[in-house]
């Protein structure tokens, strides 16, 4: 990336970091709608595969349009769009059958990839404070999540998808990053092309005691967290994150994402019997430190 670039880049960071940020809140209460769904009744799979295909529905008709336009950034965007629908996809269905804390901190390596992956493919340095940020963060993961002083290793399969979807959504960080701003329409469009089929095939990986595969039965209860699910959730939190994807450099954003721990567990404990204590609290302020230093740099 040339220097000129760059300076383009940094005078457009205020909004696509405000987006991140943003998105943090809907990525966060993710888990209610979802557990509303699968207390709904047996068919919660089923239920988040129609919540990931309705947002395609809904965006169809202007595709369709455009279709010209579309058609191309599809060609140019199908390795972004894929992965990303990859990690989300991975992510969703690995807190259903791992440990959370295993995979949310195996998923949050993802500054990591992140970091080295734009180092390798758009250049962008690995400096001192990024690394502090890193460790800033991580450090938060694992006081918050009690995992002691060594990072887990994946064993089951939920474990293996929260430490894949981590480096897939890196790789789809990376992806859109290196695209010259286009359309923000074609890339979200792109994404839920892949969301729905990618999630219904990561259903399907068998796990040792664990049923796979989706369940297809859906009663009207889940209709209302199905919509809500779809539409004030899934399709705005993604149209966020792919605009501040698209213009911030990829270890920034999942820096930014951390945000989403905390918020996850501040609505936990309001929502839930969760836990919130001096150890959460302590794990959320280094949490809080990692971005504070991002946004300042």
């Amino acid at each position: 990336m040339s220097p000129s670039s760059r300076w383009t880049l940094h005078q457009h960071t205020s909004a696509p970091g405000l987006a991140i940020l943003v998105s943090t809140v809907l990525w966060g209460t993710l888990w209610i709608p979802i557990r509303q769904m699968r207390e709904a009744g047996s068919g919660g799979s089923w239920a988040t595969t129609i919540g990931f295909l309705i947002p395609l529905l809904v965006l169809f008709p202007v595709a369709l349009r455009r279709w010209r336009q579309t058609l191309r950034s599809f060609r140019e965007l199908a390795v972004a769009g894929s992965c990303l629908a990859l990690g989300i996809a991975l992510y969703s269905e690995g807190v259903v059958r791992g440990q959370i804390a295993h995979v949310i901190l195996l998923f949050y390596l993802t500054p990591v990839w992140s970091t080295l992956l734009a180092r390798l493919f758009l250049a962008e340095p690995i400096t001192g404070r990024r690394v502090a940020t890193i460790a800033l963060g991580l450090a938060g993961m694992f006081v918050i999540f009690s995992i002691g002083g060594a990072m887990p290793v994946p064993h089951t399969s939920g474990d293996w998808m929260g430490l894949t979807a981590g480096f897939s959504w890196a790789v789809a960080m990376v992806a859109f990053n290196r695209h010259k701003p286009g359309p923000l329409f074609d890339r979200v469009f792109v994404h839920f092309v892949f969301l729905a089929p990618v999630f219904f095939v990561v259903t399907l990986i068998p796990e040792s005691g664990v049923s796979s595969g989706l369940d297809l039965f859906v009663n009207e209860g889940m209709l209302p967290w199905i919509l809500g699910f779809a539409l004030i959730w899934v399709l705005p939190v993604v149209w966020l994150t792919i605009f501040g994807a698209s213009r911030l450099d990829p270890g920034r954003v999942a820096i930014l994402l951390m945000f989403e721990i905390v918020i996850g567990l501040l609505t936990a404990a309001l929502l839930t019997d969760e836990p919130l204590g001096p150890r959460e609290l302590l794990g959320a302020g280094l949490v809080m430190s990692a971005i504070a230093v991002e946004i300042k740099s």
